[in-house]
């Protein structure tokens, strides 16, 4: 190993002064590499991700943007959210809505609110949130820009949610086609038991019916939250709260860094850059005296071109994409 890292970022006498790194051949082959993994790793993806029924499906981009809202809270050292299968076909609901109809809002053009959903997919919710994004081709960005914005950001690592649903639909916004998310927090309302035992008779479970009242606001801003408030309980009622099974798959390594393409090429660019950057430093430092200007030309050019394919990536991820003007709602009086 370390013949071959001396033959290749090392200037000596065996091989001329003059490391293979930096030299013509390997510089044109890194160049050539470094575009082949640009077009398969950003251009591809990034082109698939509009097409949510072929290779990159809705599930795998939901199952991502949920994974990295919960690698967000766990920094936080908040526990992370249950994907809830009903909280997903609510969002679900709310994205193919915004694509059908070509608009993006809380509320749609028929005066629906982000609660509308919840109710049509059978969710009674004590709290619940949405962050809404736009124009995007990279899972990791949705959640990168939500986490900038301190009304999003509030959503997501609310201490209040216990479980999370995300939906993504593609439709046409403002004359071309593009992908709506809608990311659903919520906790659920509990379920209410009590147990009543007659005078010399056998135990007997009476269900009764929860004193709630609840408080929903329209909301027609980007980051919204709402809450229904319980009642108080007479003492004898006994909350559990509904468990959900998480049935939705884990996406693989593979499936996250394809459903997020920019980040994923990044990684790739920084190690080229890494690499090189490397070989510059140790060519101008051991050799002192006498340097061959084309291996220090080689090595700018091939930096250049990387600086030049990352500046590329995040203008075209990021020139239209939409999440920010947000503001949250909440009611959380008990």
């Amino acid at each position: 190993m370390f013949p071959w890292l001396k033959k290749h970022f090392i200037p000596h006498e065996g091989n001329n002064h003059r490391p293979h790194m930096l030299r013509g051949r390997n510089a044109r082959n890194i160049i050539t590499i470094i575009i082949l993994l640009e077009v398969i790793t950003f251009l591809l993806p990034t082109l698939n991700h509009l097409n949510t029924t072929g290779g990159m499906t809705a599930e795998v981009i939901s199952a991502v943007l949920a994974n990295l809202t919960n690698g967000e809270r766990q920094t936080q050292n908040l526990p992370t959210l249950t994907v809830n299968s009903v909280l997903n076909e609510a969002a679900e609901m709310k994205a193919t809505d915004m694509a059908t109809k070509g608009y993006f809002a809380h509320t749609s053009p028929e005066g629906k609110t982000p609660w509308y959903w919840l109710e049509q997919a059978g969710y009674n919710y004590q709290y619940a949130g949405e962050n809404l994004a736009i124009n995007f081709s990279d899972s990791k960005d949705v959640t990168n820009a939500w986490m900038a914005s301190p009304t999003h950001k509030a959503n997501i690592v609310k201490e209040n949610y216990t479980e999370i649903g995300t939906g993504v639909a593609t439709g046409m916004y403002q004359g071309k086609e593009t992908v709506f998310v809608a990311q659903v927090y919520a906790n659920p309302l509990p379920v209410e038991q009590t147990k009543i035992v007659p005078a010399k008779t056998e135990p007997t479970t009476v269900e009764v019916t929860p004193n709630v009242s609840t408080t929903k606001e329209p909301a027609n801003i980007l980051g919204a939250e709402t809450s229904a408030n319980v009642g108080n309980n007479p003492g004898n009622i006994v909350i559990d709260k509904v468990i959900f099974i998480d049935k939705t798959p884990k996406p693989t390594l593979w499936q996250k860094l394809i459903a997020s393409p920019r980040n994923s090429t990044n990684i790739i660019l920084y190690v080229v850059f890494g690499i090189i950057v490397i070989a510059l430093l140790l060519y101008i430092l051991i050799k002192r005296k006498n340097h061959h200007i084309d291996l220090i030309t080689n090595g700018l050019i091939i930096i250049a071109v990387v600086g030049a394919i990352f500046v590329t990536n995040y203008y075209l991820t990021h020139r239209d994409m939409v999440v920010a003007q947000s503001l949250d709602y909440s009611n959380q009086s008990q």
